[in-house]
Parts: structure tokens; C-alpha cells; sequence
């Protein structure tokens, strides 16, 4: 990995921890334009920065609030990576059908776990929330 390409996925990691929509934004384009792979973008960028979110949520330092708009920061993200995720994508990895169980009505986590999984090569069917 080179100097620039590490520095734009640390940057973007930063970014995503400070819970800062517009440098996410502006990082993943940016990442793109140097020809960086979406799935590098989303494990060494983005990935890490949602790991660390994470950490300081367990450790009391960030609030529920934040994992929310962490969660949506990187829905934000994933609008602007998903058709360059399904242009690399040649063969079906396999089938996968997924949906919020009844009684849970946000899906952030689910559209994040989606997008992962089509990075992969996977087909997702998409139920949607509150599925009995």
C-alpha cells in the first residue's frame, strides 16, 4: 500500500471516529478517484473507523446517539461506493436474505451488513424491517 493510499485511509478512518458526514464524503470520493478498491475503502477506512466508534461506545465515551449517526454517516457512505461495489462484481458468491425481526424498525445496521455483503459477491434479498 503506498504513502498516499494509507494516508487517504486513515484520514477517511478519522473522519468516520469525529462522525464527520462531509470528510467521509469527501474521503471516499476521493479514495475512488485514486483508484482505491471499494472493498479497501470499506475494511481499511471506513471499517476501522466504525471499530473504533464501537470501542468508545463500549467504553462509555461515545453515547447511543453516536453509534446512530456513525451508522448513518456510513449509509451515506456505502450510496456512494455501492454501484462501483457492483460493477467489480462478476460471480455470485451465493444468496443471502435478510430483514429487522418484527418489533425492530431501524435497519442501519442491516443496510450496513447488506453493503458488506454485496462487496463480497453475495446476492442479498432485502425483506426490510419489522418482518414477522
Amino acid at each position: 500500500m503506498s504513502v498516499q493510499e494509507k494516508e487517504i485511509l486513515e484520514n477517511l478512518s478519522k473522519s468516520m471516529l469525529n462522525l464527520d458526514l462531509e470528510s467521509v464524503k469527501k474521503g471516499v470520493k476521493e479514495a475512488l478517484e485514486k483508484n482505491i478498491s471499494p472493498q479497501k475503502i470499506i475494511k481499511e477506512g471506513l471499517g476501522k473507523g466504525m471499530e473504533e466508534v464501537g470501542e468508545k461506545f463500549a467504553s462509555h465515551e461515545y453515547f447511543l446517539s453516536d453509534l446512530i449517526v456513525a451508522g448513518a454517516i456510513m449509509q451515506e457512505a456505502m450510496k456512494i461506493l455501492e454501484p462501483h461495489l457492483e460493477a467489480g462484481v462478476t460471480v455470485s458468491a451465493g444468496k443471502v436474505v435478510i430483514a429487522t425481526v418484527e418489533g425492530d424498525l431501524h435497519d442501519i445496521g442491516k443496510n450496513i451488513v447488506i453493503s458488506m455483503l454485496k462487496s463480497a459477491g453475495f446476492t442479498v434479498v432485502d425483506l426490510g424491517v419489522d418482518v414477522p
